[in-house]
């Protein structure tokens, strides 16, 4: 206790506060200085500990929302690059059969690559014009199927499904490669440009490539449109669900 607090307890007693009531005042006063001096009350204490709670929860939420935010924007990203190097490769004098001038084919598998897909072709395969809430994130569920059953669906997909190796290898040297899903070893003939995406996107499932390790499958749909699709339970949607990569 500083001398200050102890002249003005002085004071105090001085003023005249004698007998059993001035001594209480003179024990409250002390107390009081030194409960001052001594830290904070727990009414003080619990207010900070509150205040700090907020603070950290504001920040917590900010930073999820952040991260979320870039997940979709790497998403869109991966979206835009993929149509350019698919819209490339339709463009780029690749509906030619094997010999051709066109892409390495295996007799007897589709002949003809005018898209870089398991089937060679684009699908019927498209968005639902309505967005679905999945997780607070809009979505679109993805129609087109001829197919009912969750096995023929994945069929589907899975022929829809972009043969990254085809859009990935570098040019051709004229050395034949082997025409086997998903395109990894495929390579194209002399003369061919490639690549048309580079490197591998991270969001590429199994179906897009065997080095895939993402949770995302992009597909070629109806009229050459480049989709992210993804399953949960049974129903295959589009867009962002809240998962990347």
């Amino acid at each position: 206790m500083g001398y200050g607090n102890m002249d003005a307890c002085a004071v105090t007693a001085a003023g005249g506060d004698r007998g059993p009531g001035g001594q209480r005042r003179r024990r409250w006063s002390i107390v009081r200085a030194q409960s001052k001096e001594g830290g904070f009350t727990l009414v003080e204490l619990l207010l900070v500990v509150m205040i700090l709670g907020i603070l950290a929860a504001v920040v917590s939420v900010s930073v999820v929302g952040l991260i979320g935010h870039g997940e979709k924007e790497t998403y869109a990203t991966d979206e835009r690059t993929i149509q350019l190097a698919v819209s490339t490769f339709y463009a780029d004098a690749h509906g030619y059969a094997a010999g051709a001038g066109g892409w390495n084919e295996a007799a007897g598998y589709t002949g003809v690559h005018t898209y870089p897909t398991g089937s060679g072709r684009d699908s019927a395969l498209y968005a639902a014009d309505e967005m679905t809430d999945f997780n607070g994130h809009d979505v679109w569920k993805v129609l087109g199927f001829a197919g009912s059953n969750p096995a023929e669906k994945r069929a589907e997909v899975a022929a829809a499904a972009i043969w990254m190796g085809l859009v990935t290898n570098g040019p051709g040297d004229g050395v034949a490669g082997p025409d086997v899903a998903p395109g990894d070893e495929n390579s194209p003939l002399p003369g061919e440009h490639g690549p048309y995406l580079s490197p591998l996107p991270v969001s590429c499932s199994t179906m897009n490539s065997s080095r895939g390790s993402g949770s995302i499958t992009w597909i070629v749909g109806a009229y050459g449109r480049v989709y992210g699709v993804w399953v949960d339970n049974g129903v295959w949607y589009a867009g962002f669900g809240g998962r990347y990569p």
